[in-house]
């Protein structure tokens, strides 16, 4: 699980990169079904995947930190039927608002990757009622000590 701390950040910065989109954390749900059922439009699903955290020395000997890195699956997700088209600009100016960005002391999202619908979008994953385009965001934590 990824550190309270990077929660809340990355949270607000989905938040705000996909404004007026609403977004769900789903951590706060106990299916997909559920997180889905509140939806009538499109949405952005943020889910927490991969974490670890190790000792880092910064500086010396003596002078030990923790680096936290770790994965988010950002999945964005529209009603079946609609035209790809605008659904993809928008979730690369999504993606482009988030890589790269300072979000809090010590937490950086090193990168987002393009949204993609192969697999997850196109069988299913998110029911017949959505299409759905997942990205990887990955970020790093470094604590000083």
């Amino acid at each position: 699980m990824s550190s309270p701390d990077v929660r809340t950040a990355i949270n607000a910065a989905v938040t705000s990169a996909a404004v007026p989109i609403p977004t769900f954390d789903l951590s706060d749900y106990v299916s997909l079904e559920d997180c889905l059922g509140s939806i009538d439009s499109k949405a952005v699903l943020i889910q927490y995947v991969t974490s670890g955290e190790r000792v880092a020395t910064i500086g010396g000997e003596g002078n030990q930190g923790w680096e936290e890195d770790g994965s988010v699956v950002l999945h964005y997700v529209v009603p079946s039927g609609f035209d790809s088209g605008p659904t993809t600009a928008e979730g690369e100016a999504i993606r482009l608002q988030l890589r790269g960005t300072r979000l809090a002391p010590g937490i950086t999202i090193e990168s987002c990757d393009p949204f993609t619908d192969f697999g997850a979008g196109s069988l299913g994953m998110y029911g017949a009622a959505f299409h759905g385009w997942a990205s990887n965001l990955f970020y790093v934590r470094r604590d000083c000590g």
